[in-house]
């Protein structure tokens, strides 16, 4: 957030996008269990002595030829435009990045559940937006911490490896400690849209509009003095017609000019397209696994089977998920067991131990309702369709307590208590498509 002061950042070089999620462990699990976990988002080690400041990129602009644009708005200290912009961009089906104070976040639980539950990315903006450069390394990671913890009891979510800096002021001293503490992308910006300093919102679109580039990053903010949301509609309705798209920060990192189509020699299938970006983009071979198909048609939809899920192509359906939804496998493989107790629908309510969901007459709990909520919820596992029962799984032969949902299912394994491999995600796209 810049609170009307302007920066003169040290470092301003552009990323070398790379992905951040290690796969070769993941896959070595596949093979042995048939079974994957989400992998959670990394969560950084304690500190080492050989952090520096190099260890840090510093993002102004990401390196692409592509015609997208990532818009971040900046949540400091007051509510302002915060439903108002949340509304724009669901009804726009865009997802973007807010830099997330931790003051801001203490203060507005509820807006910061729909920010992540719409699949915002959240970026590390500090507790309470002091410069950067004139705190000790104490303070600096007090700043970060407290930030992370709050926002992690409130979402599940956390913040590394993204760091905004508190009016984008920043030094190789600031830079060393955000690397110690496992922050290495220092996002910055493009364009400031200067909204937070009485221009009006017209001057504003104009503004983007005249510095937008391929790889642009544009700076707003949420806070009530800010013309920002004002502008929004004009805003993208103006880039669009010059051909832009829309991605966040961690897209960015990810690589904006990817390829287009992978080949998977694991199972000999390829994956391109639409279905290649959400793959990329919202879990990789963790949360999917590997292709079994190549794309198909059925029903006048363009279909592809994972080990985890069928993806499905609709078009104009979801623009901020690449107009892809999820096959209903769960539904789907239970469909002759409805009259089985677990299935059957039950009257509860919710309680500190469990979300009871009207809309299937299920409930979540526990362990389960943890899972579900920090690595994807409604938009990936859909409802629950059952309650948590036990049962073999085909691939181990070993039984399990297990829990259907409408696209997937997931295992509790006790012995991995404490670990991201507490829960597992069944292969139901493997078994959808045996089934066939």
């Amino acid at each position: 957030m810049r609170d009307g002061r302007l920066s003169s950042p040290a470092v301003c070089s552009v990323a070398h996008p790379h992905p951040r999620r290690p796969l070769l462990l993941l896959a070595l699990l596949a093979v042995l269990a048939g079974l994957l976990p989400l992998a959670g988002p990394g969560v950084s080690g304690p500190p080492t002595a050989q952090a520096a400041a190099s260890d840090v990129q510093s993002i102004r602009r990401f390196d692409t030829t592509e015609k997208v644009q990532v818009l971040t708005f900046d949540a400091g200290s007051d509510v302002g435009h915060t439903v108002r912009i949340l509304d724009i961009l669901r009804d726009e089906g865009i997802t973007a990045d807010f830099g997330m104070t931790g003051v801001w976040a203490q203060a507005n639980p509820d807006l910061l559940r729909r920010i992540v539950a719409e699949g915002h990315h959240l970026i590390n903006h500090s507790w309470n937006h002091p410069s950067f450069p004139g705190l000790t390394t104490a303070q600096r990671v007090d700043q970060l911490k407290r930030t992370e913890q709050v926002v992690r009891e409130i979402t599940g979510v956390e913040l590394q490896p993204y760091f905004r800096p508190p009016y984008g002021e920043y030094n190789d001293s600031v830079l060393a400690d955000l690397a110690a503490n496992g922050y290495r992308y220092n996002i910055m910006w493009t364009v400031d849209t200067l909204g937070w300093n009485g221009l009006s919102a017209a001057a504003v679109t104009q503004r983007v509009l005249d510095g937008a580039v391929p790889g642009g990053i544009v700076l707003m903010h949420v806070g009530a003095a800010s013309s920002d949301a004002a502008a929004l509609p004009s805003m993208i309705a103006g880039l669009r017609a010059r051909g832009y798209r829309f991605g966040t920060a961690a897209e960015g990192v990810a690589g904006f000019n990817q390829p287009t189509e992978q080949f998977f020699p694991e199972t000999g299938h390829t994956v391109r397209g639409n279905f290649l970006r959400y793959w990329r983009t919202f879990g990789g071979l963790a949360t999917f696994g590997y292709p079994l198909s190549d794309e198909f048609q059925r029903d006048g939809k363009t279909m592809q089977y994972f080990e985890r899920v069928r993806m499905e192509l609709h078009p104009g359906a979801w623009a901020a998920r690449y107009d892809v939804l999820l096959g209903r496998l769960g539904f789907d493989l239970t469909l002759t067991r409805h009259s089985e107790t677990p299935f059957l629908p039950i009257q509860a309510g919710t309680n500190k131990d469990c979300t009871y969901y009207a809309q299937t007459q299920h409930r979540l709990c526990l362990g389960f309702r943890d899972y579900w909520t920090k690595y994807g919820g409604l938009d990936l596992f859909g409802y629950p369709i059952s309650e948590e029962f036990r049962e073999r799984n085909a691939d181990t032969g070993e039984t399990y307590t297990v829990q259907y949902f409408e696209r997937a299912r997931m295992e509790w394994h006790p012995e991995n208590r404490g670990t991201i491999y507490e829960v597992l995600l069944g292969r139901i796209g493997a078994q959808a498509m045996t089934a066939e």
